[in-house]
């Protein structure tokens, strides 16, 4: 096939994926690699397709900033992303496989190096592959079409779509999609907060709870979500603590056999280096008690606060550096008594209270089944769920479609904290659930992601997933900037600026397009 053919076709693929909405795309996504030719992936331009290496050019150019303060790690850092993500199409193309999903990339990848968490590129095709292929034979021949000795048995290597798993008479009262962020749900409203990004911290646990009391106060006061402080949790939750989680599912079907009906994890949440969600809703509980809006305490991607009134300044001498790709920070005085864990927060500046949490699966959840995903559906109808998954394989540079996940084979191998929101149904790949990341709305689909359904433990979903209780609303969660309202300035709202903003900009152009003509036609005058 001639070059020209091929961008051909790849353009007309990149603009059936604009219209598809199964598909995410964007700047940065990897749109096709064709035998033979370079890779093609979609640069900044509408429906136009560069090269890896033109890729890597324009990606540095939109979110390097052009500085010199390492730009070498940056660029170091983007070339693994295109290389690994380009190898996991280029060996599905050699096996004659689609993807069910979309790789790119996003910021992140600027600070965190390719290596560091994802496995070879064959790997990642293979769990994609047999998941898919899995799922479409099972719906050609039946749920229990396959015997003792299939090499696609999904006991093996991969979880598989569980949708033929699911008892009829439990699925019966529960309603075909969920999405608690948009009007698919009871109370046909979003209950959820805006995206937000960790940056390279690995402070997802805090994150994870943060969203999860957005979504409660919303569903308990019937009003929008008020976006909560993670920096808090990270400053201010540093608990050790055992706690213990039951399974009435463990030791049923194609459930792993390290999963006990009882298990106790032991954890300490340790900042950027790392947490468990459950910790953190303790510690909103006993120690912090009054949640402070992101507004009132914004993100700094560090944990500092906890034992003086302090907050960080970036030290862009220093590079990135452990697991998390945390950067080096310098404390300076700050005298706001209200951004400290030293001192009670004042309860007029709370923006949100919960009065604890609970395992949403516990030894009753099984009465009349242990399918692991109806469980999960039912847990779901009552609100989203903080949850904890695999994020290997293709996970960091996630763009859109449905991801597939293999076996959970032990515990260490969950280590992604995030918001479960819903499911539904793919045409072509079968049921999925829907997450909300911390990623930034770069990465998935608007910060969104498909991950495909399982008869084991659906990623590790099943393990730790968490509801709150006694969620309200504290007098600073219509927190103004200067009493006009919520979010108002000089007593117009936001939407409204936005509106004068758009009206401005108009005039400006339409004044300078005439001072132009005029400009030009004195030019023309002078020189007759």
């Amino acid at each position: 096939m001639q070059r020209s053919s091929v961008a051909t076709a790849a353009v007309a693929l990149l603009l059936s994926m604009g219209t598809s909405g199964h598909r995410a795309g964007g700047f940065g996504t990897l749109v096709d690699c064709p035998v033979g030719t370079p890779c093609l992936w979609e640069g900044t331009s509408a429906n136009t397709l560069v090269t890896g290496p033109r890729m890597l050019h324009e990606f540095l150019a939109a979110y390097h900033g052009g500085s010199a303060v390492g730009y070498d790690e940056a660029k170091t850092n983007v070339e693994g992303h295109i290389t690994y993500i380009e190898a996991v199409y280029t060996h599905a193309k050699a096996r004659d496989h689609t993807m069910s999903m979309q790789m790119g990339l996003t910021r992140r990848h600027l600070h965190e190096p390719a290596h560091m968490y994802d496995h070879m590129p064959e790997e990642t095709v293979s769990i994609n592959m047999h998941a898919t292929t899995t799922t479409r034979r099972r719906e050609l021949r039946g749920a229990d079409a396959f015997p003792a000795d299939d090499p696609y048995d999904p006991v093996s290597l991969v979880s598989l779509s569980s949708s033929s798993t699911t008892p009829k008479s439990s699925a019966k009262t529960l309603p075909a999609t969920l999405n608690w962020c948009s009007t698919d749900n009871p109370h046909a409203r979003s209950v959820c907060a805006d995206v937000k990004s960790q940056q390279v911290c690995g402070s997802c646990w805090a994150f994870a709870a943060t969203d999860l009391i957005e979504t409660a106060v919303s569903i308990a006061t019937k009003t929008d979500a008020v976006s909560l402080s993670s920096q808090q949790l990270i400053s201010c939750s540093t608990t050790a603590q055992a706690t213990k989680y039951s399974y009435c599912f463990a030791r049923s079907g194609a459930i792993p056999t390290w999963l006990e009906p009882e298990m106790t994890w032991n954890a300490t949440n340790t900042g950027c280096n790392g947490g468990m969600t459950h910790i953190a809703l303790a510690d909103a509980v006993t120690k912090i008690q009054n949640l402070a809006s992101r507004l009132d305490w914004p993100y700094v991607d560090q944990a500092v606060g906890n034992s003086s009134n302090t907050i960080p300044v970036e030290d862009t001498s220093s590079s990135s550096s452990g697991r998390s790709g945390t950067r080096t920070t310098t404390a300076v005085p700050k005298t706001t008594p209200s951004k400290t864990c030293s001192i009670r927060r004042p309860a007029e500046k709370a923006a949100a209270h919960i009065s604890g949490w609970q395992p949403a699966l516990n030894q009753s959840s099984c009465a009349d089944t242990k399918d692991t995903v109806v469980l999960l559906k039912r847990a779901l109808q009552q609100g989203p769920l903080a949850v904890a998954i695999n994020a290997k394989n293709g996970f960091r540079q996630y763009r859109g479609g449905v991801f597939t996940c293999g076996s959970i084979t032990k515990a260490v191998m969950i280590d992604h904290a995030l918001l479960l929101v819903g499911y539904a149904t793919s045409p072509t790949d079968g049921e999925y659930w829907i997450l909300k990341n911390s990623y930034g709305v770069d990465w998935g689909m608007h910060g969104y992601m498909w991950l495909k359904t399982d008869a084991e433990l659906n990623c590790g979903l099943n393990v730790f997933p968490i509801h709150v209780t006694g969620a309200t609303a504290g007098p600073a969660a219509n927190m103004t900037v200067d009493g006009g309202g919520a979010l108002t300035f000089a007593t117009a709202s936001m939407s409204t600026w936005i509106v004068v903003a758009a009206a401005s900009g108009a005039t400006t152009l339409a004044v300078l397009s005439l001072g132009l003509c005029v400009a030009r036609k004195r030019l023309l005058q002078m020189h007759m």
